[in-house]
Order: C-alpha cells, then structure tokens, then sequence
C-alpha cells in the first residue's frame, strides 16, 4: 500500500520501511503532496489541520488515516464516514506526559512555587505563603480514561482521594469513587481539585457551567488539559475574575492560539501554558506502535485495530 505520513518521523520512518518492505513509504508537508500523491494514497498519517473535506476528496484512494493526535473534533467525520475510511487516533500516548503536567500544577499551586520565587526574584525572605499537602486532599477527573487514570494513581501515591466522572458512572480502576456526568455536581461538592480530560464532541461543547464552578466552590483548583470548549471562555474569566474558584490551570482554549488581549491574560489566580501538556520526545514512537500493530493486522482486520475511532461518537 502506498503510505504518507505528513509527521515528520525520522529514524522512525526507515524503521518502518525496514519491517514493512511490501509497502511504499513517502514523507513529506502536506502542502508539498503531489496530484499523483493525493490519487494514489492509501494511508495518511498526519495530524495537519489542513486534512479537511476538500484535501480528502482529492484523496479518491484513501482508505485509512492514522491520526498522530487524540482529538479528531477537527476532522470532518461525516465526510470521512461517508467514505467508509478508517480512522484511528494516538488515544493513550498522551497519558505519561499529560498525568505528570497535572501534578506539576497541582504541586505549583499547593507549595506556592510561584510566589516563592517571585518573593527570590524580590530578593526577600518570608515563610506567611500558603503551602499545603495534598494528603487526604479529594481530586476529581472528569473523564475516566487513559490520562485520568495514569494521573489517578500518581495521586494515590500522595494519599489523595480520587473521583471519577464518566458517562454513566461506570466503576474504573484506580479511582475510589465514580459518578455519572449528569450528577456531576456531587462529585465537584466534594473535591478540593477538578481535572478535565475530556476530548471535544457535541456532547462536552460547554458542557462546564457557571452552576458548575459554583459547585466546585471558592477554593477549588481547576484544571484543564482536555479541550478549551468544554467551557465558554468569557464563563471562565467571569468565574475567576469573581473568585467563584480559588484558581485554574489551564492548557487549553477555546479558541487557539490566543491573542495578546485576551482578557485570560489580565488574572491573577490562573496557571497557563499554550496547550503543550501533550509534547514529549517520546511522542512519535509511542504512536507508530499503535500504527505498527493495525498495520501488521491489514485492514481487512479493523475491527480488531487499537484505536479503532468510533465516527458516531467523535473519540
């Protein structure tokens, strides 16, 4: 089959040639791709945000896209069900490098780090900071899957209480508590930290309310690593500007990249980094063995690929 991959892969790639010798491997941009290119494809991996409906019809060959990223909500999936193509994402490669950025907030916040060392930067020396532990502190993730629970028990070494929040409050491994997303409220009443790790689909677009910050309450930490839309922006920056919560982390926005004046920009009690919590130079590895296993199947055995995304669902 002839395969493209707009990931640069490095050493990857001649890894792939060597254990899949009857198959054609081309790298390149996806702006770079040929006519003959876009005809004769017939796996993509990518996960360039110009694969849209049009590039895909100039793809008349394409039966499967390897997508080297979790989120497929910028794909146009109906299109892509349509043409009865195969989808799979890199749903668990993020779960180690994710989990350890929800610490590292977790602990900037509770030990002041910040603070501490704008207090250097002042060259003074003072202990009246707040600092807290996190032991018997209850976190809860709303969503249960890969990265919650590699970050579920990264809590537990800490002694912390953990809650989870899916969709029918299913019990899962590693958390001590599970609701459903619809009593939700409960499950943030309780807890002294919140984490969304939920991917964007219609049913988490601005799922987060203003009635849901208030549940939380004034000293909650909110924590987002999943997507920016499952809460409005100007949601948000009312919350905090308010003290509805104590603070929030933020990875993700709802509209990406942000602008200079954006009023996020003008708080005190937010935490941002501009969505990277996913980067590591393990990345690509960690998603060409998933691709290397449902190649290894053949396509003709999808229904056993890793990753198989449900087109229905959006994840």
């Amino acid at each position: 089959m002839y395969i493209i991959s707009t990931v640069k892969l490095g050493n990857i790639l001649d890894d792939l040639k060597h254990k899949f010798p009857n198959h054609q491997f081309k790298q390149c941009k996806l702006d770079e791709l040929t006519d003959k290119d876009k005809e004769n494809v017939e796996i993509l991996i990518s996960y360039d945000n110009k694969v849209d409906e049009k590039f895909l019809k100039s793809c008349k060959n394409l039966k499967w896209i390897a997508w080297y990223a979790a989120g497929v909500n910028h794909l146009p999936l109906d299109y892509i069900k349509s043409r009865d193509i195969i989808l799979t994402n890199a749903k668990g490669v993020h779960k180690i490098q994710i989990s350890e950025y929800i610490m590292s907030y977790i602990m900037t916040d509770y030990k002041s780090v910040i603070d501490f060392y704008e207090l250097q930067q002042e060259k003074g020396y003072q202990t009246k900071i707040r600092h807290k532990e996190l032991f018997n502190e209850t976190i809860c993730f709303l969503g249960t899957g890969q990265i919650a629970q590699a970050a579920a028990q990264k809590c537990k070494a800490f002694d912390m209480h953990v809650i989870g929040v899916n969709t029918d409050g299913r019990a899962v491994d590693s958390f001590d508590e599970t609701y459903p997303t619809d009593d939700r409220q409960t499950a943030f009443k309780k807890s002294n930290i919140i984490v969304n790790v939920l991917p964007e689909t219609k049913d988490t677009f601005h799922l987060i309310s203003k009635q849901d910050f208030e549940a939380m309450g004034d000293e909650a930490l909110f924590i987002n690593v999943g997507r920016g839309s499952i809460v409005e922006e100007k949601v948000l920056v009312d919350v905090l500007k308010n003290n509805i919560i104590r603070k929030a982390a933020i990875d993700v926005y709802e509209n990406e990249p942000l602008s200079p004046e954006n009023d996020l920009y003008t708080l005190k009690n937010i935490i941002m980094t501009p969505h990277i919590t996913g980067l590591s130079q393990h990345y690509n590895t960690r998603a060409t063995e998933i691709f290397e296993f449902n190649l290894d199947l053949g396509i003709e055995n999808k229904q056993a690929f890793k990753n198989l995304v449900n087109l229905e669902a959006g994840y």
